[in-house]
């Protein structure tokens, strides 16, 4: 029975362990509302943000 309580526990762990990882790659990945607001040159609505590039 030993050797099943530690494979419950290891499920666990790991389980816990991809959910810290999913949440830090996506937290690197998304850039934050203020840094897309930083990007733009004025706060005009209709202009892309800088990093589009030029039309």
């Amino acid at each position: 029975m030993v050797p099943f309580r530690f494979l419950l526990l290891s499920a666990v762990l790991a389980a816990v362990l991809a959910a810290i990882g999913v949440t830090a790659v996506m937290a690197a990945l998304n850039p934050s509302a203020s840094e897309v607001a930083s990007n733009v040159s004025d706060n005009d609505p209709l202009t892309p943000p800088e990093f589009y590039g030029t039309r």
